[in-house]
C-alpha cells in the first residue's frame, strides 16, 4: 500500500518536468515581435559604435566608448533575455474556461428545472425561463415601453414648445419688401420735415430733391409741393407735422384716383396679353398670376406667344409646370399670331375661364417688334368675345423713371389697362408707382415684392401706403429727430 503513493508521485513529478520541459521549448521556440528586434538591433548598434569611438580617439574617449558600448550590450541582453507576456493570455484562457463551466452548469440546471412541473413549483419560486410565456415577463416589457412612449411625447412636447415660424401675412411681406423704400424716402421725408423748426422756402427744396430722389416724377412732384405750399399759406400752417400728414394725404389721393380691379368675361373665357421689356420679370409674372387665379378656383391656359427669344417657350413651359396649368406651344421662331389663334381656339374647346398671353420682350424703341404686338392685339380682339379684356404691362421698379418712359412708348402702340409692378422689395426708388400711374392714367393692379408663387398680390393703394409709411421706430414726435436751427 505504501508503494502505490511513491509511483503516483513520481509519474506526478516526471509530468510537471514534462510539461516544463515543453513550456521552455515553446518559449524558446516563439517568433521575436518588431518592439524585441527594434531593440535587439538599437544595441548592436550602440556596441559597435563604441568599438568604433574607442579604435579612432584612443584613451582619450575611453569613458563615453565603454558606455556606449555598454549601453547596447545592455540592450540586446534585454531583448534576448526578458520573459515573453504570457501571463495575460493564460489568465484569459483560464477565465473563458471558467466561463464555458458556468454556462454548462446553468444550462444544466435549466434543464433540471423545465423537467419538473410548473404546477408542483410554488408561483411565488418559479424561475423565468427563457422560450415561456410567464406574466411576470410580460410586465418589465411593458414598463419599458411605457418608459419609450413617454419619452416620445416629451420630445414631441419639447419639439411643439419650441417657437414655430409663422407664416408672414401679405400685409407683413409688402411691409418688409418696401423697407428700402420706406428707409430712402419716407425716412428722409420724416428727418426733414421734423428736424426743422420753420416751413421756408429751403425746406421746400430740399422736400422737391427727395421726391425726386424717391422717383416721384417731376409732374407729381410739383402738383403736392404746390398744393403743399398753397395750404400753408391760406392755413399759415407752422406745425411741420401737418405737412408730413399732408403729403401723405396727397398721395393716397393720387393712388386711389386710379383704383380698379382686373377685367373678367362674365359670358366666356378672358383673355389678358402680359407685355414688357426683357429682364423685367414678365415671364415670372405671368406664372404667378396663373398661379393665384388657379386657387381661386378658374381653369387657367398659358400662351407661348414669345416665339422671337431664344429658350422662352421652353421657360413658360416650366413655369406653367410649376403652377399647375397646361400650355399652349409652338416652334421657335414661328408666326407669334398664328400661336394665339391656336391657343384661342384650344383654350374655348377646353372650356378654359383665363388665356394668358406672353409675348415677345422687346425695346419699346423697335418699331418693327411693336408693330407685331399691334398684329396680336388684332387677332386677339377678332377672335375672342370682347377681348383683349387686359393688357397688362410688366414694370421694374428698380430701372426708376426709365420705366415710366417705356410705359409711354408701349401705350402709344397698344392701349395699357394696367401696370404690374415687380421687385419693389429691391429698391428705395417705390415712388415710381405715382409717376407711372399719373403719366398713363392707367391704375396699378398688381404688385410684387418678392420671387415666390405667392409674393404677386392685387394692389391695395390703402394697404400700400399704410405699409410705406409704417413707422417701425414710432417717431412721431418732432423731439424723436434731431432738430436743426
Amino acid at each position: 500500500m505504501s508503494d502505490e503513493p511513491k509511483n503516483t508521485n513520481e509519474t506526478e513529478n516526471k509530468d510537471i518536468a514534462v510539461n516544463d520541459k515543453t513550456e521552455k521549448t515553446v518559449v524558446a521556440s516563439k517568433p521575436w515581435d518588431e518592439a524585441r528586434v527594434v531593440v535587439f538591433l538599437i544595441g548592436i548598434c550602440l556596441l559597435i559604435e563604441g568599438l568604433l569611438i574607442y579604435y579612432q580617439a584612443g584613451s582619450s574617449q575611453v569613458l563615453v566608448a565603454g558606455t556606449t558600448g555598454l549601453g547596447g550590450l545592455v540592450m540586446m541582453l534585454m531583448a534576448w533575455l526578458l520573459p515573453f507576456e504570457d501571463d495575460e493570455t493564460e489568465d484569459d484562457e483560464s477565465s473563458s474556461d471558467e466561463n464555458e463551466e458556468e454556462l454548462e452548469s446553468d444550462s444544466e440546471k435549466t434543464k433540471q428545472v423545465s423537467d419538473i412541473p410548473q404546477s408542483k413549483i410554488p408561483t411565488e419560486e418559479r424561475p423565468v425561463v427563457a422560450g415561456t410565456s410567464e406574466k411576470k415577463e410580460d410586465k418589465p416589457v411593458e414598463e419599458t415601453e411605457k418608459k419609450k412612449l413617454n419619452a416620445e411625447e416629451a420630445e414631441s412636447l419639447k419639439e411643439s414648445d419650441k417657437p414655430q415660424k409663422e407664416e408672414l401675412t401679405w400685409f407683413q411681406r409688402l411691409s418688409f419688401g418696401l423697407t428700402k423704400t420706406r428707409e430712402g424716402f419716407i425716412g428722409k421725408l420724416k428727418k426733414l420735415v421734423f428736424g426743422t423748426t420753420k416751413i421756408d422756402a429751403d425746406l421746400m427744396d430740399e422736400l422737391e430733391e427727395t421726391l425726386f430722389e424717391a422717383d416721384v416724377g417731376v409732374k407729381t412732384t410739383e402738383e403736392l409741393l404746390d398744393n403743399l405750399k398753397k395750404k400753408v399759406e391760406e392755413e399759415e400752417i407752422k406745425d411741420p407735422n401737418v405737412i408730413y400728414e399732408s403729403l401723405r394725404d396727397q398721395l393716397r389721393n393720387k393712388l386711389a384716383k386710379y383704383t380698379e380691379p382686373p377685367r373678367f368675361n362674365a359670358n366666356g373665357l378672358t383673355v389678358f396679353i402680359i407685355i414688357g421689356v426683357n429682364g423685367v420679370g414678365k415671364t415670372t409674372t405671368i406664372a404667378k398670376l396663373a398661379n393665384k387665379y388657379k386657387k381661386d378656383g378658374k381653369k387657367v391656359i398659358l400662351a407661348a406667344g414669345d416665339t422671337f427669344r431664344a429658350a422662352a417657350i421652353d421657360q413658360i413651359s416650366i413655369w406653367g409646370e410649376r403652377a399647375g396649368v397646361e400650355v399652349i406651344r409652338g416652334q421657335e421662331g414661328g408666326d407669334p399670331g398664328a400661336l394665339v389663334f391656336d391657343a384661342i381656339h384650344a383654350a374655348k374647346k377646353r372650356e378654359a375661364d383665363l388665356l394668358i398671353i406672353d409675348t415677345a420682350g422687346r425695346m419699346h424703341v423697335k418699331a418693327n417688334l411693336m408693330a407685331e404686338l399691334n398684329k396680336v392685339m388684332k387677332i386677339v380682339q377678332k377672335e375672342s368675345d370682347g377681348g383683349p379684356h387686359e393688357i397688362f404691362l410688366v414694370l421694374d421698379a428698380t430701372t426708376g423713371q426709365n420705366a415710366v418712359q417705356q410705359a409711354k412708348q408701349f401705350n402709344e402702340i397698344i392701349p395699357i389697362t394696367g401696370l404690374v409692378v415687380t421687385k419693389l422689395d429691391g429698391t428705395a426708388k417705390g415712388g415710381v408707382l405715382f409717376a407711372v400711374e399719373e403719366e398713363l392714367n392707367a391704375p396699378v393692379k398688381f404688385i410684387g415684392v418678392g420671387e415666390k408663387m405667392d409674393d404677386l398680390m392685387p394692389f391695395e393703394p390703402e394697404k400700400f401706403l399704410e405699409a410705406l409709411f409704417n413707422d417701425d421706430t414710432d417717431k412721431k414726435k418732432e423731439s424723436d429727430y434731431r432738430v436743426v436751427k
